[in-house]
């Protein structure tokens, strides 16, 4: 590498949902604590987030800083305007120009991913108990908003495990997590530790307390929410 390429220089790319919202905004220059800085602009709602931090260790930790700030942002402009704006980073460069694409399935240290082989008689089941059991629906639903989120993952996971607890409350007319570990063989203090744990302050809005977390540390908390997923699909549509 050149030694006037800055090593800790990231460039990330990606875009403001919905892209028919047309999102344009000029540079925008954020101070980082620690040195460093942050620049966000946007044409046509295609988004640039540059990131040149010296404490930044990797192109995961840039992705998530550019990410948050390019939030920042478009959370102020969307509520400036009362519109309802999203972001999604795509891409993050080197300065070295190597790119990393962020995709949507996760994988674990083995090369596992999150889905089921085959994957049609899942798909079936679950498209036919999505239809008439709306706490498997929404458990669904948060458990796909987990999978790309760094900050968010352990409250939609969370969510999604309650969401099946609700589903045994609902039928049973009692708290639903003791008839949920029942039913399922799942494990409380395995739910609280993986998960619960990260998830509580995010849901009460007590950012200053959420512990940091790791992509293996959101593997883990995915793995458990998707066995929990399928156990209830075993228990709720069995195979035939």
């Amino acid at each position: 590498m050149p030694s006037h390429v800055a090593k800790n220089r990231y460039i990330s790319f990606g875009r403001i949902h919905p892209e028919r919202a047309d999102v344009s905004f000029q540079r925008i220059d954020l101070v980082l604590e620690g040195g460093g800085h942050v620049i966000a602009h946007c044409h046509s709602s295609q988004l640039t987030v540059e990131v040149d931090a010296p404490h930044i260790d990797g192109f995961i930790a840039a992705h998530i800083l550019a990410e948050n700030a390019a939030e920042i942002v478009v959370g102020a402009l969307g509520f400036s305007l009362g519109s309802g704006y999203s972001i999604e980073l795509i891409q993050t460069v080197d300065a070295d120009g190597t790119p990393h694409v962020f995709g949507v399935r996760p994988t674990g240290d083995d090369g596992a991913t999150l889905g089921f082989d085959p994957h049609i008689p899942i798909f079936n089941r679950a498209f036919r108990l999505a239809g008439t059991d709306v706490f498997f629906r929404m458990a669904l639903l948060d458990f796909l908003r987990a999978i790309p989120q760094a900050r968010d993952c352990a409250m939609y996971c969370y969510r999604a495990i309650e969401s099946i607890r609700s589903a045994f409350a609902f039928s049973t007319k009692t708290e639903g997590w003791s008839t949920m570990h029942a039913t399922l063989g799942t494990d409380r203090a395995a739910i609280d530790q993986t998960v619960k744990a990260y998830a509580d302050p995010v849901r009460h809005g007590n950012w200053i307390n959420t512990p940091p977390t790791d992509k293996f540390t959101r593997w883990r908390m995915l793995r458990l929410t998707r066995d929990i997923l399928a156990k209830y699909l075993d228990y709720a549509a069995p195979a035939t």
